[in-house]
């Protein structure tokens, strides 16, 4: 109990560190969906015309396991993490892909059912609060990373510091701070998994009808 304590302690700590870069990030992505959503039109339905006759509905995500859905987003997180010691670039590159990669499959189905894009949207929301918001917290922990590896450096370098150790010290928050949410990360996607497969499309279905 009382590790799980001081890990919401930690965890509220670092999100209130970390608000304004989280937000920024968080912006960056819908801005980039928003855009690829309006700026694809046609261009995606021509590009991608062996989908046209399918939808979220009929689709085949309710085949994909649960644990599959997880493995592929946590992985994918997890490279994103570690590749963002190189400047954070991966970190940005990956939430701009989502965000582009979302919007312009939205405005796929806008183009090719009727309702497509009002059901895609309501088809994201249940798995999509956690998911992408998992996302983002992913890309985040690994611009923290990139600071804790600069910050580190260049402490180490510093005359005022005496020896490795003490330039870990002074600098370990905010790889820790990365480390919390890189596990909160986690547990969002842990809980989006499950929605995803079993949940999302029945709701959307519920919402817009079949």
């Amino acid at each position: 109990m009382n590790l799980l304590t001081e890990f919401k302690d930690l965890l509220i700590e670092t999100l209130k560190d970390n608000k304004k870069l989280i937000i920024g990030l968080y912006l960056l992505f819908i801005i980039c969906f928003v855009a690829a959503w309006f700026l694809s039109g046609s261009g995606v339905e021509s590009a991608i015309g062996n989908l046209a006759s399918s939808n979220p509905n009929d689709s085949n995500i309710g085949e994909i396991g649960v644990v599959d859905i997880f493995i592929q987003n946590e992985w994918g997180g997890i490279v994103t993490y570690i590749t963002s010691i190189f400047f954070a670039i991966p970190a940005i590159i990956a939430l701009l892909y989502n965000g582009i990669n979302l919007g312009a499959t939205g405005q796929l189905f806008n183009h090719v059912i009727p309702n497509g894009g009002l059901r895609y949207i309501i088809y994201l929301i249940p798995h999509g609060i956690f998911e992408i918001t998992a996302m983002v917290l992913q890309s985040v922990a690994g611009v923290l990373l990139f600071l804790f590896v600069w910050r580190f450096i260049k402490a180490w370098r510093s005359s005022q510091t005496h020896g490795t150790s003490d330039a870990f010290n002074q600098t370990k928050k905010i790889l820790i701070q990365s480390i919390v949410l890189m596990i909160f990360a986690t547990i969002l996607l842990i809980i989006a998994a499950p929605i995803e497969t079993y949940l999302s499309v029945p709701f959307s279905n519920l919402i817009v009808g079949t």
